[in-house]
């Protein structure tokens, strides 16, 4: 039995091209003592991913190296274990867990490094095996909780604006923003994300930044000034929305989606930072672990009292990751998503991209 795995070869130049990674097929990986290995269900598919694929590029990690597999979250099934806190599933029970397996069928679980804890549906049977990667997970979830909730801190009467907005991490962010009272503006692409971000998330106001004038609708929806800003895209976006801050505006930088492919060409209004005294704060889920249980907690109870939205998109087949990934910044937009998994074998429409790798995965579960 070969494992399939997804390699970069190139570093892209613009947006990813087939030819930029392989998909080979290689020997199985035996582990260690002390080791396990999973077989990956589900790999979240997410905009850092071509960061990662970039040396050229200051950025949180180092990137992916040429040759090696392609980074990505996941959640996988323990098979083999020589590992006794580690266990292989037994009869109807899977051992779910979750970590950094990366773009291919199998991989070997190391405690702490490739694989970061059991899934939340080992002890709750009402959560999906996707959790960790979408709403409850560090990437998606745990971002959202810790940018609004820890720096931006809106209040009853504030005025929240997000970017990204129809997004992942934005969907969320809105949401927790208006659950604390604020007035919540939301910026995507399309007409349809736009009424997906008003209709089903309940945000105040949205703005299509491909037929409207960002800065003439936040002087209109927010006369009296912005008081946060949960900043996902960079660009002309945050460029508008420092036109129209109130004094004090504290900005949560989670991302600059904007930037990802091209030349970074900043923003060219830098001095308003100082003319409304505003806070920027950049952060990064990994610096935030310790409150992953916190903001998994929160957002689990918030979802099963029908007070937070969520949606996936699951698509099939690891020969499928370029497009999946190149969807999330180029996607038409009545594919309103918020964030990608890539699945191995089967297929669910919504918001998040998850990819799933091959077509035995079912027939494990069923066991």
């Amino acid at each position: 039995m070969n494992n399939n795995c997804v390699r970069l070869r190139a570093i892209p130049s613009g947006c990813i091209a087939q030819t930029d990674l392989e998909l080979c097929s290689e020997e199985m990986p035996v582990p260690d003592d002390g080791q396990f290995l999973v077989k990956n269900l589900y790999a979240s598919i997410d905009p850092t991913h071509r960061i990662w694929m970039s040396g050229k590029k200051a950025q949180y990690m180092d990137p992916v190296p040429i040759g090696d597999v392609m980074r990505a979250a996941t959640v996988g099934v323990i098979v083999e274990s020589k590992n006794d806190d580690w266990p292989v599933g037994k009869k109807a029970r899977v051992v779910f867990v979750h970590g950094f397996g990366g773009i291919q069928e199998y991989f070997i679980g190391i405690p702490g490094a490739t694989v970061l804890g059991f899934c939340k549906c080992e002890e709750d049977t009402e959560v999906e095996p996707t959790f960790e990667l979408s709403f409850g997970g560090a990437i998606i979830g745990l971002t959202a909780w810790h940018g609004t909730n820890k720096i931006i801190e809106p209040e009853e009467g504030s005025i929240f604006v997000v970017s990204g907005g129809a997004g992942a991490v934005g969907s969320i962010a809105g949401q927790l923003a208006k659950l604390k009272g604020a007035t919540v503006i939301g910026i995507a692409g399309g007409k349809e994300k736009c009424d997906y971000m008003k209709e089903t998330l309940g945000f105040d106001y949205a703005i299509d930044y491909k037929s409207e004038d960002i800065n003439a609708k936040l002087k209109e929806y927010a006369p009296d000034g912005i008081n946060g800003y949960f900043d996902n895209v960079g660009g002309d976006a945050t460029e508008a929305v420092l036109m129209n801050a109130a004094n004090g505006l504290r900005i949560a930088l989670c991302g600059s989606i904007s930037e990802y492919n091209d030349e970074w060409a900043g923003i060219k209004n830098f001095n308003m930072i100082l003319m409304r005294r505003v806070t920027v704060k950049g952060f990064i889920c990994l610096d935030h672990f310790d409150e992953l249980l916190e903001a998994q907690n929160e957002l689990l109870k918030l979802k099963k009292e029908g007070k937070l939205q969520f949606r996936e998109d699951i698509r099939e087949g690891i020969n499928n990751y370029v497009d999946t990934n190149t969807s999330l910044r180029y996607a038409p937009a009545s594919a309103s998503r918020g964030h990608h998994y890539w699945s191995w074998d089967s297929k669910r429409s919504g918001c998040t991209n998850y990819g799933r790798l091959p077509g035995r995965v079912n027939q494990s579960l069923n066991e």
